[in-house]
């Protein structure tokens, strides 16, 4: 008898049966790997916050005073960067934006905020910006009407502006402008408009608390120092004021004898004489080897002309000038110990 004859057809059968699980098994690994294989957007990273920050001649936002009433159409520009992004508070933000955020106020002087995801920046203009390419709808804004609109392309982000004041004085800056977007790696989906909407109703309501109107061009006061900060992150009337009412004093004539200036400046001109007082929120400076009333200094002309750093976190300034021939050796520095203490609210 032909025994191998007999078994033949069960390895045939077992070979067919392990071929099968072996399809099998190949089929199943195959569709699990095509249904969980990884797509360009799983691959993907989660984002993160910036590395580098702030971003190049940018400053961390410092906490300032609010403003009141009309003023806040009338500060400079950097300060109202900073006024404007601590205006919502830092946890505010990270909850409309969804997570942690950074702020600066940049070079610009924007307010700038930006999350992982998205970025946010505010600032005033002197006039609306056009809002090109886009569908503007009128919408209310804390009480205010305000324009809303797209920005950018495929809902890249939404762009509001609302106007704080009637004024036209060339020294004001009336519209607030409020951008949300995506950050250009962003694929997610965000209600960008609900976003806009809900920070400019708090920063609107946090910088127009009940206060004064808006002086008129050229008006004139009296005031004593802001207590703690002086000139320093104060609208331009109450700068021009402070700075007035020093140089009034410290020269011992009546206020109605010496002028203010529309930006933050004031001077006493008389016969052969000219001493003038100048703020300035974005200076240039940066060497101030000499110190006067404990701050630095620099003389930048000898003996006419001396220009010091107000605080250490900002490039804000005052420039002291006294054109005057026979005004006597060191009355410029004794001049300027005189007037930079109450201007810095001491």
């Amino acid at each position: 008898m032909n025994m191998r004859g007999t078994h033949q057809p069960r390895k045939d059968h077992t070979v067919l049966i392990a071929l099968s699980v072996l399809a099998a098994v190949t089929l199943v690994v195959g569709a699990t790997w095509f249904l969980t294989r990884d797509t360009p957007e799983s691959k993907a990273a989660p984002l993160k916050l910036p590395t580098q920050w702030p971003t190049s001649g940018g400053e961390l936002v410092r906490q300032v005073p609010m403003p009141t009433g009309e003023l806040a159409v009338a500060l400079p520009t950097r300060t109202a960067g900073h006024v404007l992004c601590g205006a919502v508070p830092e946890p505010t933000w990270a909850a409309v934006l969804g997570g942690p955020v950074l702020r600066e106020v940049d070079k610009a002087g924007n307010c700038h905020v930006v999350s992982a995801n998205l970025e946010v920046s505010a600032k005033q203009w002197a006039e609306p910006v056009p809002m090109q390419g886009t569908e503007p709808e009128q919408v209310a804004v804390a009480g205010r009407q305000a324009t809303l609109g797209r920005f950018g392309g495929n809902g890249f982000g939404e762009i509001l502006s609302v106007r704080l004041s009637s004024s036209t004085e060339k020294w004001v800056r009336p519209v607030l402008q409020l951008i949300v977007n995506r950050v250009p790696q962003d694929r997610g989906e965000h209600d960008l408009r609900g976003m806009v909407l809900s920070l400019a109703e708090k920063m609107i309501g946090a910088i127009t608390t009940p206060g004064p109107k808006l002086p008129a061009d050229g008006e004139s006061r009296e005031m004593t120092p802001i207590p703690g900060s002086g000139i320093t992150d104060a609208a331009y009337p109450l700068i021009t004021w402070q700075l007035c009412t020093q140089l009034s004093r410290v020269l011992n004539v009546p206020l109605d004898q010496v002028k203010p200036g529309p930006f933050g400046s004031c001077e006493r001109e008389s016969d052969l004489s000219v001493v003038k007082l100048v703020y300035d929120d974005e200076s240039e400076e940066d060497y101030f080897p000499d110190r006067v009333a404990g701050r630095p200094a620099r003389e930048k002309t000898s003996d006419s002309t001396v220009v010091v750093q107000l605080l250490d976190d900002s490039r804000q300034t005052l420039e002291i000038s006294w054109f005057d021939a026979t005004k006597p050796d060191g009355a410029l520095r004794e001049l300027a110990e005189k007037v930079v203490p109450p201007l810095l609210g001491r």
